[in-house]
């Protein structure tokens, strides 16, 4: 029993390491960086972030979902960014849905919209306010470039920020089908890759800037 524990205690111990550098190639795009982890978990990090010229503050951590069948559990990056933003409600849109995107408002706003034509169609455009025909133009070039990447998933714009989901990894087969548990090996995400998130982000932030 004690030689278990022992094991059992050195693989935690391995995991929390593994994990535990997710997110350092991108700490130097940032100002007055807080890291913490919790136990296992992927790290969080909060910062202060110049984009397009804006102060914000940022948020990043990773999410294994285990709620989605049928498939290889994913890994989440989310990336929220509390800023004040001119909108009138809450607009979401959410790529290849599967029900289960709990971090998405999806289901819950009022209102379903036509995706513009060269958007992923399968996706769904929802927002808590009837005419958001203007917001899209305006955001259209951005909104784009975000949804050209085939692994983003969610795009949530609020009066107080937005959050970005995209999928960074996905679950090893082998460590899955056998033990039935997620594993996505030693894994950065490199300051280049999260670049080009943060500078559409950065541009949506100063098109709906509210004074």
């Amino acid at each position: 029993m004690g030689t278990l524990v022992w094991l059992l205690a050195r693989h935690r111990q391995k995991l929390r390491l593994e994990r535990s550098v997710l997110l350092e190639e991108c700490l130097p795009l940032f100002k007055d960086v807080q890291q913490t982890q919790e136990g296992i978990h992927y790290p969080r990090v909060q910062a202060n972030a110049l984009l397009a010229g804006r102060q914000c503050h940022i948020s990043l951590w990773a999410m294994a979902d285990t709620l989605q069948t049928r498939r290889l559990p994913p890994l989440w990056l989310f990336v929220d960014i509390r800023c004040v933003l001119a909108m009138d409600g809450i607009l979401d849109v959410l790529v290849r849905p599967t029900g289960v995107e709990v971090f998405s408002p999806s289901r819950d706003l009022a209102y379903r919209h036509e995706l513009l034509g060269h958007w992923p169609q399968a996706s769904i455009l929802k927002s808590s306010f009837p005419d958001v025909e203007k917001i899209l133009h305006q955001l259209d070039s951005p909104l784009t470039e975000l949804l050209q990447d085939p692994y983003t998933k969610c795009l949530t714009l609020r009066p107080d920020g937005m959050r970005y989901v995209v999928q960074i990894a996905q679950s090893s087969q082998a460590h899955y089908m056998v033990l039935r548990n997620s594993y996505f090996g030693p894994l950065q995400v490199p300051a280049a890759f999260l670049e080009t998130k943060l500078n559409p982000l950065g541009s949506i932030m100063k098109i709906l800037e509210s004074p």
